[in-house]
């Protein structure tokens, strides 16, 4: 009746182990695209989440000492837990049964004697307790609802009471433990689950001091309550996305600083450069006279545009009613310019286009000048032929 009990309760933990080791090394394992291991965080879960129920029963096999231990006896396990999170639960309940025990003399729960002249003491046993578990499938391998395997070791403490034929013994214990969770659908659990306890030795009405055991494994089913399963939080990725466009937000901030100072110095050149228009334009003889000095007719287009003022389409009326009409054989050539203190020289390019083409267009719908009768170009702001911005925005005639 003497065996080394203890190195058969490691015996079955470690088949345990192996098997589900095994189950585990072969789990399809969360992992990312990039094949890293996928954790938390997660979101905090709420009361009743995660909450489940297990029943089990088994076998109990009370050691009086390591060496020394008594016969097997059926074990039955209630419990009701939660997962705080996906790799640490909390868990009460009750797990006992019958014991027995072997002594030298007979003690109040002796119930027969043996072959050998050892007394059997058989009682009732009952366990409750509190546990704290970690599942280590969850922790290494990342959280995953639907994995068929969870290996949970956990630790164990709480209220042991033994008690038969009107005496009754209550001790503290505290144990070790492995908790197989083998998943079959979303809300039921097969459990497999091996304990040993810690007790004062007498836990079976010896008056022997000292230390013993109580190892036990069951075999159940749990049922899971209210709402399953873990949502990853993604607070920490929606703070760098904010802190990011902060960042942007920053930055655009100041290029709209940059916006609204060179804003205000255009405007302020701009207001310069209309007054000096506004100067020249109360000057008319003066322009007229550059004019007619230098080619045989002009016209002048404001900074930037492509159509002519009230002003200089007077002008071209004059010109076309004074030249044109006179000398109705004369083929006209007309030539768009641009200053060069302005603009790039693609867009002086294309506003000296607009401008003669402008011109163009107006002499044949406007005063009928025939087509066979004019040449237009576009020289754009390569040629300074005035030597003066506001002048070289025109169009010649000649």
């Amino acid at each position: 009746m003497k065996t080394n009990s203890f190195l058969r309760a490691v015996a079955v933990a470690v088949m345990i182990c192996a098997a589900g080791l095994s189950l585990y090394a072969q789990e399809n394992n969360n992992r990312d695209e990039n094949g890293k291991v996928v954790r938390g965080p997660y979101e905090t879960n709420r009361l009743f989440d995660n909450v489940w129920i297990g029943v089990a029963g088994g076998i109990n096999l009370f050691e009086n000492s390591f060496t020394d231990a008594g016969g097997i006896n059926p074990a039955l396990d209630i419990n009701i837990g939660k997962w705080v999170t996906p790799s640490v639960g909390l868990r009460i309940g009750y797990q006992g049964l019958t014991a027995s025990s072997w002594t030298s003399a007979q003690y109040p729960y002796f119930k027969r004697m043996g072959d050998d002249g050892r007394y059997k003491n058989a009682f009732n046993t009952a366990y409750v307790h509190g546990d704290v578990l970690w599942n280590i499938s969850n922790a290494f391998s990342g959280y995953k609802e639907t994995r068929t395997w969870n290996f949970v070791p956990f630790l164990t403490a709480g209220l042991a009471r033994s008690f038969k034929n009107g005496f009754a013994n209550n001790e503290f214990a505290a144990g070790v433990g492995l908790l197989n969770n083998i998943r079959v659908s979303n809300r039921v659990d097969l459990t497999l689950e091996v304990r040993q306890l810690i007790v004062k030795q007498g836990y079976d009405s010896s008056p022997v001091g000292g230390v013993a055991g109580m190892t036990s494994a069951t075999f159940g089913v749990s049922f899971k309550l209210g709402r399953t399963g873990f949502k990853r939080s993604h607070t920490d990725e929606y703070a760098g996305r904010i802190a990011t466009l902060q960042t942007l937000n920053d930055a655009l901030e100041n290029e709209k600083a940059d916006v609204e100072n060179d804003k205000a110095e255009l405007a302020a050149e701009n207001a310069a450069l209309r007054e000096a228009v506004e100067t020249l334009q109360a000057k008319p003889a003066k322009v007229e006279k550059v004019m007619l000095d230098v080619t045989p007719g002009a016209v002048f287009f404001e900074i930037g545009q492509t159509e002519l003022s009230p002003q200089e389409l007077f002008h071209l009326d004059f010109y076309l009613k004074n030249v044109i009409a006179q000398d109705a054989d004369k083929v006209f050539t007309l030539t768009g310019y641009a200053d060069r203190q302005t603009g790039s020289k693609k867009r002086n390019q294309e506003l000296s286009k607009l401008r003669v083409e402008y011109v163009y267009n107006l002499l044949q719908t406007k005063y009928g000048v025939s087509a066979d009768r004019l040449v237009i170009k576009a020289a754009g702001s390569e040629v300074d032929r005035w030597g003066d911005p506001l002048l070289n925005r025109c169009v010649v005639i000649e």
